[in-house]
């Protein structure tokens, strides 16, 4: 065998060994990764509905809205209702996304939706799952007290505002959202982050099953 045969050939089985093995390891690990991920995504749900659950039960205590009418090749962001341990009333949840200054950043938004989810609808709470922003300036989303700006908040009243405090519990709903200082790329990212997860919800309340009884500023 000349070496003109011979080095395409072994190049060529190489290139199989290596595709049969990362398709072997692919294989091993795909369905650990769509656990984990379901329940990171859990782990936010339970953070925003106010309901702890055992991560070893398959239960939870929430359920997920069926879309209406689901578009041929696509798959509709996922909705969750449950029911308000403390009043009984609904609450559903979505996720949303958006490009934030380096890095797409991913919330999880609860409403509390006793009496629909109008503009007079309110925020039960925002979680940031997911950003790689700035150390020290974008990642600030994370922080408890920026996250906590939209607990109560009406949904016909989100606004972002720079160079004012941080929005405290129980205050007037004309007070906005402030943004996080050095970082209003990132803030505006949250802020249309949890305005598509609204949207999602508002799109699929409608049809939204009895709930589980278990219980932009300018840069």
């Amino acid at each position: 065998m000349t070496n003109t045969v011979r080095y395409p050939l072994v190049l060529g089985l190489i290139s199989v060994c290596s595709a049969a093995g990362l398709a072997f390891s692919y294989a091993l690990t795909r369905d650990e990764i769509a656990r984990q991920k379901r329940l990171d995504r859990d782990r936010g749900l339970a953070a925003v509905f106010g309901m702890p659950f055992k991560e070893s039960d398959p239960e939870r205590p929430w359920r997920e809205v069926a879309a209406t009418a689901p578009q041929k090749g696509a798959t509709p962001a996922p909705v969750f209702v449950a029911s308000d341990p403390k009043t009984g009333g609904a609450m559903f949840a979505a996720m949303g996304s958006a490009r934030g200054y380096c890095s797409r950043i991913d919330v999880i938004v609860s409403v509390n939706a006793a009496g629909g989810v109008g503009d007079a609808a309110r925020i039960k709470a925002m979680k940031v799952v997911g950003q790689s922003e700035t150390p020290g300036l974008g990642n600030k989303s994370e922080a408890p007290e920026f996250q906590a700006q939209f607990e109560g908040m009406l949904l016909g009243r989100l606004e972002l505002k720079k160079g004012v405090p941080y929005r405290a519990a129980g205050a007037a709903d004309d007070q906005p959202i402030a943004a996080i200082t050095g970082a209003t790329i990132t803030s505006n990212a949250v802020l249309k982050a949890v305005q598509q997860a609204i949207g999602r919800i508002r799109e699929r309340a409608g049809a939204a099953p009895a709930p589980n009884k278990r219980g932009a500023a300018q840069p």
